[in-house]
């Protein structure tokens, strides 16, 4: 890996401190100690830490070969998205995003209810907070044939947080708008290692272009092929034809005084984009997506 993209790889805090002394702690300012203090909230156990001047995963100090690895894969969702998102000059944040990378729901349940302090939703594996000052992401990998492989897993959250960065903190917005950019920069990245995933991703695209018969961005569309559709429309949006518009797509979620939010077809229409041609594009471009 070039000098940009460089892995510092902590064990515990004191070993961390050493480590980032010697390599340059103005490139990693206050990310030891703010890894250490987000993941001791949630986990008491030994940390190892891999971070660049972008990034920091942490996770079980058993696991700090991964913890590399996943860093290496995370650096490349994030120049993509960042890219996609419009960061042409200005980076998404000012210090590393610290994602915490934990053992299983359990601890995962104990990261939003202790650091961001609100309750666990149902079905939720992936969350985070984007104010400057409470800067860092959490989850749990996923098994199963049907989910994306655990270095995509990662990379997807910090795609998705870059996502969330050029919306706005206080703008609401569906999930599936950040989620959905994170599969789509795998889609975009193509791995090698993350072909068989894709093509099964690609043929529920397929398949869900046959049975909505409504807009993915619809609330009615719902189930397996509602989600297929959101998540192949984002890569449509930000990957494909409309992509120059992307970047303003998002912050068009911002609402307008005495607005709660901001409704899809309305983020779309702000940002040059026309719902109504939209719907039979997507349709006709899923149909065909290979």
């Amino acid at each position: 890996m070039n000098a940009f993209a460089r892995i510092v790889v902590l064990t515990g805090l004191t070993c961390a401190m050493a480590a980032v002394s010697v390599q340059g702690q103005d490139k990693l300012p206050g990310v030891v100690e703010r890894a250490k203090v987000v993941w001791e909230t949630v986990n008491a156990t030994p940390h190892a830490l891999a971070a660049t001047e972008h990034i920091a995963i942490v996770m079980n100090k058993s696991q700090e070969k991964k913890a590399a690895e996943y860093l290496a894969t995370a650096e490349k969702y994030r120049q993509a998205a960042t890219k996609a998102c419009g960061y042409a000059k200005e980076a998404p944040w000012q210090d590393p995003l610290v994602v915490l990378v934990l053992p299983g729901k359990d601890e995962f349940g104990t990261y939003v209810r202790r650091v961001q302090k609100r309750m666990l939703e149902t079905g939720e594996t992936t969350s985070w907070s984007m104010d400057d000052n409470q800067l860092h992401a959490g989850m749990f990998l996923k098994g199963g044939k049907s989910m994306a492989p655990s270095d995509a897993q990662v990379g997807e959250l910090v795609a998705a947080c870059v996502a969330a960065r050029r919306i706005g903190v206080k703008n609401p917005s569906p999930d599936w708008i950040a989620d959905g950019f994170g599969r789509a920069t795998t889609h975009k990245l193509g791995m090698p290692t993350h072909r068989q995933f894709l093509l099964s991703e690609k043929r529920r695209a397929n398949q869900a272009c046959r049975n909505l018969a409504v807009s993915p961005w619809n609330d009615s569309a719902a189930g397996e092929d509602g989600a297929a559709g959101r998540d192949s429309l984002m890569y449509l949006l930000a990957y494909g034809p409309p992509a120059e518009k992307f970047p303003a797509f998002l912050p068009s979620f911002r609402p307008d005084e005495n607005q709660e939010s901001v409704p899809v077809e309305s983020a779309l229409s702000k940002a040059g984009i026309t719902p109504a041609t939209l719907w039979p594009t997507w349709k006709s471009w899923a149909a065909g997506w290979r």
